[in-house]
């Protein structure tokens, strides 16, 4: 028995990961990264995976497809079984059906990004989030699960924004909406609050990435866990080395007990909302 073959096995020994499997020739040209295909068919990065999503309770069933002419189906989000088969064949899309039913299934085709990270476990979950995204915002409809969290997310940032900040947006958009003028400020937080390697680096500059960073602490941990509000935030053009603008936060949430339970609060809401994306998506299928 070879090496891949013994892995294979052990991953479908953990029920939140119970495949974990190839698709097309990784030797030849396809539509992964020459560094993203050496990861993917690692045995290390094999193990990983199933560790990463043991603190589910869902089960996972994840497919790598290198074929030429795949990076177009990038970010397609779910799919139904007609379309999986006109995507890849008859072939390859049989495999990925056999055994969906009860088990979320997730199809790379690539890992696309201007950042250019590794397709590592996080990803893998991180551009999960992705895919739920498409999916909301499809004809399909079968995630609206992801638009509430997205709802729930930015309308209780705005409010702790306003509340604990005194800084509400200009424009005259929805409350539970990202506001794209608020874009420092939300990065700023975010870098802040977040505990996830992205924020503590202070590599958030786009707001929305943050909300899929959440969902992958929430699939690899089974939580979502925040920093303190922070007393002042900093952030706009830096100048000699220093933000040339800050928020500092009100005297009266100065606090830390007070910062430290609204962050908690968001965080529990967020595993609520995201236990309701994650279920939404049992029996389906997603093309990322």
């Amino acid at each position: 028995m070879r090496a891949n073959e013994i892995i294979v096995e052990y991953i479908v020994d953990e029920m939140a990961l119970s495949k974990y499997q190839t698709l097309g020739n990784f030797d030849k040209p396809g539509s992964f990264r020459e560094k993203d295909k050496k990861i993917v068919t690692h045995p290390k990065n094999q193990i990983k995976a199933t560790k990463f999503f043991k603190n589910t309770v869902y089960d996972f069933r994840l497919f790598f497809a290198n074929i030429p002419g795949a990076s177009k189906y990038s970010e397609v989000g779910e799919v139904s079984p007609e379309k999986l088969k006109h995507m890849f064949g008859p072939d390859i899309a049989n495999q990925i059906l056999e055994g969906h039913e009860d088990a979320i299934s997730v199809v790379y085709v690539n890992n696309r990004g201007d950042a250019k990270i590794m397709l590592t476990p996080w990803m893998m979950a991180h551009r999960f989030g992705h895919s739920m995204q498409a999916t909301s915002i499809t004809k399909y409809g079968s995630t609206d699960a992801w638009k509430e969290a997205q709802k729930h997310f930015f309308g209780s940032i705005n409010t702790m924004l306003e509340e604990f900040y005194g800084k509400a947006s200009p424009s005259n958009h929805v409350r539970d909406s990202m506001k794209w003028d608020m874009t420092p400020e939300y990065n700023a937080l975010f870098n802040a609050i977040g505990i996830q390697r992205s924020s503590r680096t202070g590599q958030i500059r786009r707001p929305y990435e943050f909300l899929y960073e959440c969902f992958a602490q929430y699939l690899g941990t089974g939580e979502v866990k925040f920093n303190p509000l922070p007393v002042t935030l900093g952030y706009g053009r830096q100048a000699w080395g220093r933000p040339t603008r800050y928020m500092n936060i009100k005297p009266e949430y100065n606090d830390e007990a007070d910062r430290a339970a609204k962050a908690d609060l968001l965080g529990r809401d967020m595993e609520i909302m995201f236990d309701s994306v994650v279920s939404s998506a049992v029996g389906k299928i997603f093309v990322m």
